[in-house]
């Protein structure tokens, strides 16, 4: 049984490859992150930690799944359950976006970690380079 959208997770139980959530940006804009994969430990999913991405994406409103349609990701790495809530709170979505070349799942120690506001901080810098070129 999948999930009503939106929700709030508490654990990875319910994360699924491609799910989104809504950066909140200081100018007001939105930036995208989302679900890449599962953290492993000696061939077990983490329950807290996944592998996050943040989609190459910046817009006026919270994103919708057509906005991050075939979108790349710029960068994926561990992130604590946590960096849902930091970034907007709730998984929005599923979203067809490119995670080509993006692990499904990962042992611990084979990736960068980030920490809660990390994503939202790659897309404050990804706004920044979209406006000032």
């Amino acid at each position: 049984m999948d999930p009503t959208y939106p929700f709030a997770p508490k654990s990875t139980r319910w994360l699924r490859r491609g799910q989104f959530w809504t950066l909140h940006l200081a100018d007001g804009k939105f930036g995208a992150a989302c679900v890449v994969g599962s953290h492993l430990s000696s061939g077990k999913a983490s329950s807290r930690v996944f592998i996050a991405g943040v989609v190459n994406w910046v817009g006026t409103s919270p994103p919708a799944p057509a906005d991050l349609e075939k979108l790349p990701i710029i960068s994926h790495a561990f992130a604590h359950i946590k960096a849902i809530a930091d970034g907007g709170g709730e998984v929005l979505g599923w979203a067809n976006i490119d995670l080509t070349g993006a692990p499904e799942s990962a042992e611990s120690l084979s990736l960068s970690s980030w920490g809660f506001h990390f994503p939202t901080l790659l897309a404050q810098k990804l706004a920044e380079q979209a406006m000032y070129g």
